[in-house]
């Protein structure tokens, strides 16, 4: 073994393409050749299924080649030597075990996604949390919130507050001006009850809101500020135009007339109060000087010189008001535009619970929050023992998109660890690829990772400072745009005085890489910035002769990407594309979207044609659809116009006779005979999307009523965007930025490279000044110019910072996936747009890129800007050289068909019926019958708490298909059960009386062997200091069973439990038998 210790944690600041992956399967191939049962104890987290995948596929690989010592995993075998005193044998047969023991104790290999990992904790602390263990995990919180509020207005009667509070937003929207879409509103604010400011202070604002006159009297306040400033603000032009007559002169006698300096007070008049607005540079030179005011003639002329001196002063008050009155106007009409919608909040959160609860449901978003109120009011280890984890080394990739609360719940983890002895702990993360802040990411965290340690712990920080990705002229002019582009925003920062400015320079500190000495100095760089005239056409063109370019150069399709900020640009580029291009293959998961599939579009339009029969433009586009891609008829729209001639004719003869029995189907059986009815089986290329239809609509049965209606509705609002896998699939990929995260290309190609840098939100902010602070916290649209003149200019500022970091973390994610040549597009340097930084950035680059080159002219707006730097290079093609190892052999790929097959199966309501059925074979019908009741009475007994609780489970059970013949009924278990309560011993058992644990698992280490162990009694029930075990049977006495007992009771004796007596209770013959 090495003797030098490990630091307790790491933190690897992993710049792109610098090995990370690499860094963290090291990590964990060394723990395990170390310590080949260590894997018990080890915890990998990512952030994507994808990233879960493809770490564990990387470790197992590498501990597969290194045990057979295959040369690709040579690198892997040189490190384990570097940390551990071993020769090669026994490096090579210790990673032999460890891989045996993954392999075979495959649930303990624990790399999983950080939701998978809090979803697990959730579930072992169901019961403290007052949750159901079988409860669903709700993804879509959008999906849920939306569902809400359509409750929410269907159930609107005329004397409900809820529907006075929506009118009054419908005049605010009227008065304003706004779209009358109020629904599609309320839905887009209704997202704002998953934000972590809102539920940290949701009880304190329901509780103020809701306080009897409050409302009406705080809305009366600010008005009244707001009418005020108004009016005091458009006296001030009276007195400008008052001045103007007592010198009998005119605006035209004043500079520039109405553009001039006069411009302050006639936009004043007109209500316009934004500094933006009313103070240019003639206004602001008026303001210093009196000469401002005139034209050179005009200052010769005493009179107009002294009118100008006196509205110099006026000017000077006026600015002066206005400065001590804008910040309170602003201030109440930011509070004023989302006050309306505030109130609605607890409302549709309300219903979010309470469709939830209905449903079994738990939303994804809530884990977090949930389980820090758990941990805040207890002691950590009390958690820890309930997750009934041994950990000794946790990994933490792409730290860089942890949330705040995600956090605080790791951090308590992180501590109990690292005060352990002999653990090692790993954090990986880059603050220039943090790009998921909508999903709550912040970038700080990492940032300031030395802040959140005492000194006494262990830190070592280290860079991952070179490339291995990209070529030399990539890395190189990586490494000099970003140092001048992030010190230019650093620089803006400072000048407009944002708080935390040093934020972005520190963020940026280590942006500059090494490049790997077995790069040649290839790779090429072209960006075009082209003028605003035709603008998209002209991009669209470069795109063409781009990928022609690179085609002709050897260039393979796959090797090719096209990457967007906006999911928008790959429908446009797309269209342009197939048309000019039609030889080549586009790869995007917007082509492979289930509503691109012409059966799935069938089925759909075909389900809504049943119930929906009278609408006409369904029926006909369902019938052309049919006539012309299934059958290959030449059907115009003209042709469906026919007088005389009834649309339904063009459908399948059988689907109209049938009508109305189709409707009697169960979902999936109706969706199995739409597609024989409509010989869906004859298009091509369409299997796989048939496939993930079907795997959508039963996931929707599964959690919803199965109504056509209510899932068309789904289907229009969510399930149509999805989408069938298509990695794997050759040709050029498009996608965006933020799905190319962790991906590299050969060819990168940028277009529409200039997005917008802020846009409208909504942020939750605070002020201590009166009255604005009556409220903890307000809804605030994001506006610059509105919000800097107000109380929440810190808001904004902070919001801004963010924003700038989100932007060139973009760009630096983008411009680091290529790994030969990187192509840039945009346009002509353009205010509060990305390209604008990239303009200005050139001229500097060009300087320090010595062989860049840099064409046409910086000051001519109408000129395209050209940078070059490298050569075109694509090298020639290899001979692919198959790994020997079996994690890397090629994919045999196999086309699927879809048939329809006549189904005579029995519906079953559920999977679980399954489970109860009797199987077909020719054993003795009664002894099956019995062990069929056994599994339905042990379903019964895992969920009874008390006698009381009997009616609702067996209703339960009926619902989800378990009871659905007369075998085994409601009645006949009712009765049984009834009969076997009798006994005062089980009745007992289940009273009210005890704190009850039903099938709760007791996890325990196997002290010779040192593994973990679970054992789970059917029934563990405690009242003070007494402690009862009961196991159920359905057979005949076996001996284990009195052994599996007596475990029990030595267990829970273990935990501190001295009065505990254990049962077996034989239910068929009432049988009850205490172990001693």
């Amino acid at each position: 073994m090495n003797t030098q210790q490990p630091s307790s944690l790491t933190i690897s600041k992993a710049s792109a393409g610098s090995g990370k992956t690499f860094k963290l399967a090291t990590e964990y191939i060394k723990i395990v050749i170390d310590n080949p049962y260590a894997y018990r104890n080890i915890l990998a987290v990512t952030f994507t299924n994808k990233a879960t995948e493809e770490m564990k596929i990387r470790i197992l690989s590498q501990l597969y080649g290194i045990a057979h010592g295959l040369s690709d995993s040579e690198s892997y075998l040189q490190e384990v030597k570097k940390a551990l005193d071993l020769s090669d044998k026994q490096i090579r047969e210790r990673a032999e075990k460890a891989l045996d023991l993954l392999l075979h104790n495959y649930s303990y290999f624990r790399v999983e996604t950080i939701d998978s990992f809090f979803q697990s904790v959730l579930r072992n602390l169901a019961r403290e949390l007052d949750l159901t263990a079988n409860l669903r995990i709700e993804l879509n919180d959008k999906e849920i919130q939306e569902k809400a509020v359509d409750q929410l207005i269907e159930e609107l009667h005329p004397k409900q507050q809820l529907l006075g509070w929506i009118l009054d937003f419908i005049e605010q929207k009227i008065a304003d001006d706004k779209s009358w879409n109020v629904i599609g509103l309320i839905k887009d604010f209704g997202n704002n009850i998953f934000q972590d400011t809102y539920k940290d202070h949701q009880s304190e604002l329901t509780t103020k809101l809701n306080q009897k006159g409050f409302f009406p009297q705080y809305v009366q306040q600010l008005y009244a500020i707001k009418e005020k400033t108004i009016k005091e603000l458009k006296d001030i032009p009276q007195e400008f135009t008052s001045l103007l007559t007592k010198y009998n002169a005119c605006i035209d006698d004043l500079s520039r007339k109405s553009g001039g300096p006069a411009s302050y007070f006639l936009k004043m008049s007109k209500g316009t109060f934004d500094s933006k607005m009313l103070i240019n540079s003639y206004v602001q030179k008026a303001l210093e000087s009196p000469d401002g005011w005139l034209t050179k003639t005009n200052l010769k002329d005493p009179r107009l010189y002294q009118l100008a001196t006196e509205l110099t002063q006026l000017l000077e008050n006026a600015e002066k008001k206005r400065r001590a009155m804008i910040k309170p106007y602003r201030t109440a009409d930011l509070i004023l535009k989302n006050l309306n919608q505030l109130r609605l909040l607890s409302s549709i959160e309300n219903k979010v619970r309470e469709l939830n609860d209905e449903g079994n449901n738990f939303l994804l978003s809530d884990t977090q929050t949930l389980l820090h109120e758990l941990i805040d009011q207890n002691d950590s280890p009390f958690i820890f023992e309930k997750i009934g984890t041994q950990l000794s080394h946790i990994m933490i990739d792409e730290f860089q998109d942890t949330s705040t609360v995600q956090w605080k719940n790791f951090k308590i983890l992180l501590q109990e660890t690292m005060s352990h002895q002999d653990t090692n702990s790993l954090i990986v993360g880059d603050v220039k690829q943090s790009i998921y802040r909508w999903r709550s990411g912040d970038w700080r965290l990492l940032n300031n990772i030395e802040q959140e340690f005492a000194p006494s712990h262990q830190l070592k920080i280290e860079p991952l400072d070179t490339n291995y990705r990209s070529e030399h002229h990539i890395v190189n002019f990586n490494n000099h745009f970003f140092e001048i582009a992030a010190q230019q925003e650093y620089e803006e920062l400072v000048a407009s005085q944002t708080q935390g400015a040093e934020q972005m320079q520190k963020a940026y500190a280590d942006v500059v890489q090494k490049i790997h000495k077995s790069k040649d100095k290839h790779g090429c760089v072209r960006i075009k910035l082209f003028p605003k005239e035709q603008y998209n056409e002209t991009t669209i063109d470069e795109i063409i002769q781009t990928i022609q370019l690179l085609l002709d150069n050897g260039a393979k399709e796959n090797s090719i990407a096209i990457l967007v900020r906006n999911k928008a640009n790959i429908h446009d580029i797309a269209d342009v594309l197939m048309q000019a291009m039609p030889h080549i293959k586009l790869v995007s998961d917007e082509a492979f979207r289930l509503d691109s599939s012409s059966a799935v579009n069938i089925l759909v339009d075909a389900l809504h044609c049943l119930t929906h029969p009278e609408d006409q433009l369904t029926v006909a586009n369902l019938a052309k659809t049919y006539q012309t891609q299934v059958l290959n008829h030449d059907l115009g729209d003209d042709d469906l116009l026919i007088q005389g001639k009834d649309i339904w004719d063009f459908l399948p003869k059988q689907y109209v006779l049938e009508a109305k029995a189709l409707l009697s189907l169960p979902a999936m059986d109706l969706v199995e005979r739409l597609y024989a009815l409509f010989d869906l089986s004859s298009l091509k290329n369409q299997s796989a999307y048939v496939c993930a239809f079907y795997d959508v609509l039963s996931q929707y049965i599964s959690d919803n009523i199965a109504e056509i209606d209510s899932f068309i509705n789904q289907w229009n609002e969510t399930l149509h965007e999805k989408t069938i896998q298509s990695d794997g699939i050759d040709g050029i990929r498009m996608l965006t930025i933020h799905k190319s995260k962790g991906l590299e290309f050969d060819h990168v190609i940028i277009p529409f490279c200039d997005w917008k840098l802020e846009k409208e939100k909504t942020l939750w902010c605070k002020t201590d000044v009166a009255p604005f602070n009556e409220l903890p916290v307000i809804p605030i649209t994001f506006n610059e110019g509105k919000m800097q003149e107000s109380y929440f200019e810190d808001s904004y500022q902070y919001e801004h910072l963010q924003n700038v970091v989100d932007n060139m973390n973009l760009l630096y994610v983008a411009f680091t996936r290529a790994c030969k040549s990187l192509f840039i597009f945009g346009q002509r340097k353009v205010q509060a747009r990305r390209s604008k930084i990239i303009e200005d950035s050139l001229e500097k680059l060009h300087t320090s890129l010595s062989d860049s080159r840099l064409e046409g002219d910086m000051n001519k707006r109408d000129e395209v800007l050209c940078f070059s730097y490298g050569e075109l290079w694509v090298p020639s093609e290899e001979e692919t050289k198959f790994s020997e190892n079996v994690f890397f052999s090629p994919i045999e790929t196999r086309s699927v068909e879809m048939k329809s097959y006549g189904n005579s199966v029995e519906f079953r309501q559920s999977n679980q019926s399954r489970t109860f059925t009797l199987p077909e074979t020719n054993e003795d019908t009664t002894q099956q019958s019995y062990i069929q009741l056994g599994n339905v009475l042990h379903m019964l007994f895992s969920k009874i708490k008390t006698t009381s609780d009997i009616p609702t489970i067996l209703r339960e059970l009926e619902f989800e298909g378990v009871l659905y013949d007369n075998i085994i009924t409601h009645e006949k278990l009712q009765q049984l059960l009834e009969k076997r309560l009798n006994n005062p011993k089980v009745a007992e058992w289940f009273s009210p009386q005890w704190e009850l644990y039903n099938e709760c698992s007791i996890i325990h280490t196997n002290p010779i062997t040192g593994e973990v162990m679970t054992h789970r009694p059917d029934r563990v029930m405690m009242q003070g200091d007494k402690v009862v075990v009961v196991d159920f049977k359905f057979g005949k006495p076996h001996p284990e069973y009195h052994d599996q007992i007596r475990e029990y009771i030595h267990l829970l004796q273990q935990m501190g439990h001295t009065q505990v007596t254990g049962y077996l209770w034989f239910v068929y013959s009432n049988l009850i038998e205490e172990i001693k």
